[in-house]
């Protein structure tokens, strides 16, 4: 396999307690020919301090501005400045599977037609351990098949395309919530998407949960919704798929008020096996314990 050169870009904003141990998890892949993209989003607490600690020349800190400017914007930096053939998306708080990159990359030199390419997720619980799993569809049809309903079986921060593929299609740098919905709905019709069998990325979706974020979420998936679906499928079927979105709110919210927070939303996913649980747990411990090269260290 010829090893082209991969961009990983990590945005962050007060991150100082995962910070290392996602820029680990990038140290830890089985695909070595990588630049590390970090990107300072006005963090006020150590973050930027830890992001500058990183001594390795594949690592790049991008200027920082002091601005607190949200996830599109900082994608958008990011894939402007990547020199790498491909670029592969990472929140800052989460972990990549040590052979992730080798997989997608592989992936994409096997499947010229496909335009960007996923894979499952673990969802870690609040002490960062397995907890449920998060499966997605393979092929582009079933990827899409409910995207107005239920949504688009993709994990957000998985992704990874060629970086001219994130280049000639910006998030919208308006939507500060839900900027990768609306940039699947408006680039699925012209574009192949895939996910790769396995899981191969690890949120902390427990831990960044709110209230507030989700309903914030919600409410921009509705108005987007209503703006794509009113014309695919007509004006009734868009009030109501924008309709449901409010109802999750009100359905999170009541859960949060008798103390099921955690309940619901391992509800949204499916449980591990017990082979499963164990393999993920030995990669957590390879992906933690891997060393990094620091300033003065």
């Amino acid at each position: 396999m010829k090893e082209p050169l991969l961009s990983v870009g990590i945005p962050f904003y007060n991150c100082e307690s995962c910070l290392l141990n996602s820029i680990r998890s990038i140290f830890a892949q089985t695909y070595t020919h990588w630049e590390l993209i970090l990107v300072d989003d006005g963090s006020t607490d150590r973050s930027l301090k830890i992001a500058q600690s990183i001594d390795d020349p594949r690592v790049r800190l991008l200027t920082p501005d002091g601005h607190n400017r949200k996830l599109a914007v900082r994608l958008n930096q990011i894939a402007q400045a990547a020199r790498g053939e491909y670029l592969a998306r990472m929140d800052a708080d989460d972990l990549c599977h040590p052979q992730r990159l080798e997989k997608q990359v592989r992936f994409m030199l096997d499947h010229p037609e496909v335009d960007i390419v996923g894979a499952a997720s673990c969802i870690l619980d609040p002490n960062g351990q397995p907890a449920v799993k998060l499966p997605v569809a393979l092929t582009h049809d079933n990827i899409f098949q409910n995207k107005f309903r239920s949504g688009i079986s993709v994990v957000h921060p998985c992704l990874f395309a060629k970086t001219e593929w994130w280049r000639r299609w910006p998030y919208d740098e308006n939507n500060y919530r839900s900027q990768d919905y609306e940039l699947w709905l408006r680039t699925c019709n012209d574009n192949v998407f895939a996910n790769i069998p396995g899981i191969f990325y690890y949120t902390n979706e427990f831990v960044s949960y709110a209230l507030r974020k989700y309903a914030r979420s919600k409410h921009r998936g509705a108005k987007i919704v209503w703006h794509y679906a009113r014309k695919e499928a007509g004006l009734l079927p868009a009030a109501f798929y924008a309709a449901r979105r409010y109802l999750h709110i009100v359905i999170y919210a009541m859960a949060i008020a008798f103390g099921f927070r955690n309940t619901i939303i391992a509800r949204r996913y499916q449980p591990l096996n017990e082979q499963e649980r164990t393999e993920i747990t030995q990669i957590l411990d390879q992906i933690r314990n891997t060393e990094l090269p620091l300033k003065n260290s």
